[in-house]
């Protein structure tokens, strides 16, 4: 002899595809599994690029300076000396 299983009636399987799941809440999915805080990063990652964006400022001004000193070079190359001839 078989035992039957039942099947869901007609009512219940609408009820249920009409209502879509809850949203997820990813964070909170994401901090649980792996235990890292999303704030954390981003705090880290913020930290991170304004050091990189310090740097890159030094770095274009010594870029800055050493350009306006080659033009300044440049200028006294153009210029004749008092004691050369023309």
């Amino acid at each position: 002899m078989t035992d039957p299983t039942p099947e869901p009636s007609p009512d219940a399987e609408g009820q249920n595809a009409s209502q879509p799941p809850p949203p997820a809440d990813q964070e909170a999915i994401f901090k649980a599994l792996s235990g890292i805080d999303l704030n954390t990063i981003d705090a880290d990652i913020e930290s991170a690029f304004g050091s990189r964006m310090a740097e890159l400022d030094k770095m274009l001004e010594g870029l800055d300076d050493l350009v306006n000193k080659i033009e300044s070079d440049i200028q006294n190359l153009d210029q004749p000396k008092p004691d050369s001839p023309q």
